[in-house]
């Protein structure tokens, strides 16, 4: 049943939760759904423990249910503080879809409307090689990229969280070695994850993670935070053409709640879910003095070789984002 599918993936705290609002507004884009079975069959790839032909299937198979399930309105959120509620998006075509008789019309209606399913997702570039293989031309994949020393707080928040007292709501995928457990990311640096406090290996994983960002990136479409909030209109373009959809008013209205664009990269809005994965108000009036404060934080608490380590990052990204 799939048309398209535009996923919307990033690294913790780059802005996914910024552009994914914006995306579901483009004509036959649906609301915004989080998709942890297709992240769990691309962490058990990346960790050999699955076939890629039965990955594929799963993949592909669990999108066309996706589709089917929001076409329907069947599972739709109803929350309306979560980021994924319908009264995020259009609530009134989401509640006559619940009304309507649903079921054997379906595949028609999809046929018909070809909606584009929109997920956003965590840290699935080093795996994008399996989703294009999925999904082929009807995959848009874009990625979110923003400054390390933004990211990094809100990394070292849930691996703080999730290594001190765990959490019950995280389905990554988790595996065993040598009788401890790991998340799946960090195979092949098991050692720097036992000597490494909460800040150190949050500079491992962005170590790890970026150098696909850097080196090999397979995205559609790679978005830097820094520069779609200050000058999105380019990148708007591009979006309509990868979605085969106008930028149209409610593309507009939603930029305006996200504040896009900004005069000040930390200038978004205040939400609860920001709040509590660590996001903070800007301290500073220059981006400048803002990196150095978050810089002097993580100095605090890491060794010097992790902070060399950093800084070799962001050097990197900064080059980057100036093309």
């Amino acid at each position: 049943m799939l048309h398209k599918a535009v996923i919307i993936n990033g690294f913790p705290g780059c802005g996914k939760t910024m552009l994914s609002p914006i995306i579901s507004q483009f004509d036959r884009v649906e609301i915004m759904q989080y998709a942890p079975l297709i992240e769990q069959m691309c962490e058990l790839w990346g960790l050999d423990s699955i076939d890629e032909d039965v990955a594929k299937s799963m993949i592909k198979m669990n999108a066309d249910m996706l589709i089917y399930n929001i076409t329907m309105g069947r599972n739709s959120n109803c929350r309306p503080s979560d980021l994924s509620s319908i009264f995020k998006h259009k609530p009134l075509t989401h509640i006559r879809r619940m009304l309507a008789p649903g079921d054997l019309s379906i595949p028609d209606i999809v046929r018909k409307n070809k909606p584009i399913l929109h997920l956003t997702t965590h840290v699935l570039l080093p795996y994008a090689e399996l989703l294009f293989n999925a999904f082929g031309d009807k995959l848009v994949f874009i990625e979110v990229v923003r400054h390390p020393l933004y990211t990094i707080i809100q990394l070292e928040s849930n691996l703080r969280r999730v290594g001190e007292v765990g959490d019950p709501r995280v389905q990554h995928i988790r595996y065993t070695f040598h009788q401890k457990e790991y998340q799946w990311n960090w195979r092949g640096m098991e050692d720097m994850y036992n000597i490494g406090n909460s800040y150190e290996r949050a500079i491992y994983t962005i170590d790890q993670y970026y150098s696909e960002i850097f080196s090999n990136n397979r995205a559609s479409l790679t978005i830097y935070f820094e520069k779609f909030v200050k000058s999105p209109e380019n990148y708007l373009n591009k979006f309509s053409s990868l979605l085969g959809s106008d930028i149209n008013k409610n593309v507009r209205k939603e930029m305006k709640r996200q504040k896009v664009p900004r005069t000040k990269l930390a200038d978004g809005p205040s939400l609860d879910i920001y709040i509590r994965c660590g996001w903070v108000p800007p301290k500073f009036y220059s981006e400048e003095e803002e990196l150095n404060a978050r810089r002097e934080l993580v100095k605090k608490n890491v060794s010097t070789d992790a902070l060399a380590l950093l800084d070799s990052i962001c050097n990197k990204y900064e080059k980057l984002n100036m093309h």
